[in-house]
């Protein structure tokens, strides 16, 4: 029971009231998006490590809606295919929604991991290419399959509502998704 209570916190405390950034930025990383389209199905999901300044191999991206870039890892550590499943759920203050994602086996090993060993570090949040999250990593997930992990998307409602059906889409309710 503890360990889901640390789930939820982590990403609440780091994700949730952070709101932080929206950059946009192609799901390989080479070329920024124009426009984000939040309907896309299905949605693409990605955590990649990020930093603050330039490094080898980062790809750079300025901060959509701020004068503020943000330089990510080349490779996602997470994608769809570690994710079992995820809903959309309203937000009871503030725009935007919270989206719950449940991990496979491989997902849930690959995010205890990669928290473990990057505590302190950042972590971007890309949501059909666009960097919608940079929370830090506080202590590490472990979440398993059972539970899910909250991510904040910060969007105005029709967006909001946009990605909502787009993720409904792509996970039907009491769709396992992905690989176990």
């Amino acid at each position: 029971m503890r360990n889901v209570r640390n789930v939820r916190n982590v990403f609440r405390r780091s994700v949730v009231p952070s709101f932080l950034t929206l950059a946009a930025c192609s799901a390989s990383g080479d070329k920024p998006a124009a426009k984000p389209d939040w309907g896309r199905v299905p949605v693409a999901v990605e955590l990649r490590l990020a930093q603050g300044a330039s490094g080898p191999e980062l790809v750079g991206r300025e901060v959509y809606g701020q004068s503020r870039t943000v330089y990510l890892s080349p490779q996602a550590q997470i994608s769809n295919a570690d994710i079992a499943r995820a809903e959309a759920v309203k937000t009871r203050i503030g725009k935007g929604l919270i989206l719950q994602v449940w991990y496979t086996k491989s997902g849930a090993r690959k995010i205890a991991e990669l928290t473990r060993q990057h505590i302190g570090d950042s972590l971007a949040v890309l949501i059909n290419s666009v960097v919608v999250a940079i929370p830090i990593i506080r202590e590490p997930i472990n979440p398993g399959t059972q539970t899910s992990s909250d991510i904040g998307v910060p969007l105005e409602p029709k967006e909001a509502n946009q990605l909502a059906l787009a993720v409904s889409k792509t996970w039907p309710a009491g769709s396992k998704g992905g690989r176990r």
